[in-house]
């Protein structure tokens, strides 16, 4: 799982930093994420952290479109 953990900050991020995610295929998550993450939570990813599979689970679960 992620850290911090994603349900502390999926639900605050913005249509475009979703979007990026929803693009991301298994690479690491983008600089827009890291940043917005940071804003919102105060700890910074690393640069190599990726998606687990639990953390695609949990988006998927959230049913939000992405824009």
């Amino acid at each position: 799982m992620t850290e911090p953990e994603i349900h502390t900050w999926w639900p605050g991020l913005t249509a475009e930093a979703k979007h990026a995610l929803d693009i991301l295929g298994g690479e690491t998550i983008p600089d827009i994420v890291r940043d917005e993450v940071e804003i919102l939570t105060g700890v910074r990813m690393p640069r190599e952290e990726q998606l687990t599979i639990r953390d695609l689970e949990f988006i998927r679960t959230q049913g939000e479109v992405v824009d």
